[in-house]
């Protein structure tokens, strides 16, 4: 009996996507139309974050996911009648002061911060520059879990002011705790993230 009970340990521990922690994620990020600032922002600033990641809809095409946690649906969008953000985009869009860039809701495995992916992020337009064509949006997202769930945004606005393009980003990592849905802030654009079991 203590045998068998060992060699179930064993297998779940050489299994990552069985031994991780499996959580709903929704996440939506949106520009503020009239964001405007104080603040002189770097205009030198480039996009940098995680080149290991997954995309949500399209894991497959990532050579780091694991093939168990594929095999049980992990990064594919999951049905819009499981996600509840789109009703508060479609209050603050009827504001006039907001757009979406980006909503997508997904299940995935949750563990360590060096055995989870980072969740890659594009949205918004597509903007036409002279380095070429650039996404309005994109970062990373990067959960972990050890006591609690915690999330390392990597996120990259390209926005203007007065006719000139620049990045803005989110980069405030934050323990999940206490709440389901979590408020990262910006002048320029911010996010939502809900995260249940």
């Amino acid at each position: 009996m203590l045998r068998a009970f060992f060699l179930v340990v064993l297998a779940l521990a050489a299994n990552p996507a069985i031994a991780q922690s499996w959580y709903s994620v929704e996440v939506l990020v949106f520009a503020r139309d009239h964001g405007s600032s104080e603040e002189i922002w770097p205009a030198d600033l480039q996009p940098r974050y995680a080149s290991r990641s997954v995309t949500i809809g399209e894991p497959q095409a990532s050579e780091y996911a694991d093939p168990e946690a594929l095999s049980r649906g992990a990064w594919q969008p999951l049905p819009e009648d499981q996600t509840v953000l789109q009703y508060m985009m479609e209050r603050m869009a009827g504001t006039g002061d907001y757009r979406q860039l980006y909503h997508k809701a997904w299940r995935q495995p949750i563990g360590n911060k060096s055995e989870t992916l980072p969740v890659y992020l594009r949205g918004g337009q597509t903007l036409y520059t002279d380095d070429g064509e650039v996404p309005e949006l994109e970062g990373t997202l990067h959960f972990s879990e050890s006591r609690y769930v915690h999330v390392e945004p990597r996120i990259w606005f390209n926005t203007q002011s007065n006719g000139q393009r620049f990045y803005v980003d989110i980069d405030e990592s934050r323990r999940l705790t206490g709440h389901e849905v979590y408020y990262f802030d910006h002048p320029m654009f911010g996010m939502l993230v809900r995260i249940t079991r």
